[in-house]
């Protein structure tokens, strides 16, 4: 808190206070079962006088797809003219896009970051019960996820808004975002990563993401291994939750992916919708959409939402930066989020069917809890660059090197360089993917701003 003054008045006072709390996602070595306390949360939220039970919240957990799903759930519930929360992690750019309202403006949603005069106003208000919290013998020490978990409670009450979507962080179980009861839980693809904090095999990293579940709750989920399915199953009967699976109770059909939308039809017991669109591409994004159709339609089906749902319009306005997402056409530039192998395996997929000529030439850095030889021997690339991002967590480009013991490479000190290398690379036969991390491929966008 040094340098600060008794209040917080400005917006660069909000984010230096909040970078005084203890940030996990800066870090790769502490005790995942030890450090992380729902309990802290509930003390928390409760000295903050934050009633966060009174939110009807849609949750959702896994490896791969959270953000895409909580996305399209939000546009859905705002296409019906619900006022949403849209609460997901982490952020490109300003921490300020973890919070967002979405509103229905002439048919069409709208998303509006949490303002700066708000978190300012917010953070000043909640500060000397945040001191007084910071750390306790009992409890342990905030976590900067915590504080803006607790943020994001009280301005979406504040905002009186109908519905939120809630992503978890890490996990599932000890999440900052599991002090709710949610109307529904959903469950994306359950796969490999963390590792080192959720557990070395299927079933336990399935059994933390599984741990959203409650009594009595809808659960929806993907299509799984059957590993992790016998978990969620287990974790549905003892809970008495009704369980819906991708691809048993509900599935998409007939999906087509051309260059600009993916089209396919839905199918949820009676309920029929053909002709769905989305921006996002890949296979793995029908099905997150059809995770988000089915959880809202449990959702009407039970009175909670009585008003007429837009599908169609809804799924096509949706958009989340960095999903496969196109950067620049000359040279050809795509990057992607995708951090772990079950994404990886998603990314090459798309590689295949949209650009299946193309010589790849991938520049490449990861977080130091990683398994980065899964990942690269998923990409059948002409190339590799490898670089690193601004992060504490970053492999250097020569530790990614020893590791996977890759001959020939490229070493960058940065994405800048990383990106000149590629340029020089790169002919009409090609194309540039950006790959690894959510930071790096965030470095890429606001450097690919610029002339390149």
């Amino acid at each position: 808190m040094s340098g600060l003054t008794n209040s917080i008045n400005r917006f660069t006072d909000a984010k230096n206070y909040l970078n005084t709390f203890i940030n996990y996602e800066k870090k790769s070595n502490y005790s995942y079962n030890k450090v992380l306390k729902l309990s802290r949360v509930e003390r928390l939220l409760e000295s903050l006088n934050i009633d966060y039970r009174k939110l009807k919240s849609i949750h959702v957990a896994g490896t791969k797809g959270k953000g895409s799903t909580a996305t399209f759930c939000g546009y859905l519930l705002s296409s019906a003219g619900y006022k949403t929360g849209l609460y997901i992690s982490p952020h490109f750019f300003d921490f300020r896009e973890r919070i967002q309202i979405l509103n229905s403006v002439k048919g069409k949603t709208e998303s509006r970051l949490i303002p700066k005069k708000d978190v300012v106003r917010l953070l000043d208000k909640l500060r000397p019960q945040l001191e007084q919290l910071r750390f306790r013998k009992d409890l342990g020490a905030l976590s900067f996820f915590e504080v803006y978990t607790a943020l994001a409670f009280k301005y979406f009450i504040e905002e009186k808004v109908d519905f939120v979507v809630l992503e978890t962080g890490l996990g599932g179980r000890l999440d900052a975002t599991n002090v709710v009861t949610p109307l529904v839980s959903i469950l994306t693809h359950i796969g490999y990563d963390h590792m080192d904090k959720l557990g070395l095999t299927l079933p336990e990293i399935a059994r933390e993401k599984a741990g959203i579940i409650k009594k009595n709750i809808d659960v929806v989920s993907a299509g799984q291994k059957p590993s992790v399915q016998r978990v969620i199953t287990q974790r549905a009967r003892k809970m008495h939750s009704n369980l819906f699976v991708y691809g048993e109770a509900f599935k998409s059909a007939n999906g087509y992916l051309s260059g600009r939308h993916t089209t396919f039809d839905f199918h949820f017991g009676t309920q029929k919708i053909k002709g769905s669109k989305i921006l996002l591409k890949g296979q793995y994004q029908i099905e997150n959409a059809s995770l988000a159709m089915a959880s809202i339609l449990l959702l009407k089906e039970k009175g909670f939402i009585p008003a007429r749902l837009n599908f169609k319009e809804a799924l096509c306005n949706s958009f989340l930066e960095g999903r496969f997402e196109v950067l620049k056409d000359k040279p050809l530039v795509v990057c992607d989020i995708a951090h772990n192998e079950p994404a990886f395996c998603a990314l090459a997929e798309n590689l295949k069917l949209y650009y299946p000529d193309k010589k790849i030439i991938l520049i490449f850095a990861a977080s130091s809890d990683k398994d980065i030889k899964s990942m690269l021997n998923k990409i059948n690339y002409k190339h590799l660059i490898i670089t690193r991002f601004n992060n504490p967590r970053s492999f250097t480009p020569q530790q990614i090197k020893n590791i996977c013991n890759i001959k020939p490479v490229y070493l960058a000190e940065d994405i800048k360089k990383a990106l000149e290398i590629a340029k020089q690379l790169y002919n009409s036969g090609s194309i540039i993917v950006v790959s690894g991390s959510l930071f790096l491929v965030s470095e890429a966008k606001s450097r690919l701003k610029n002339k390149f």
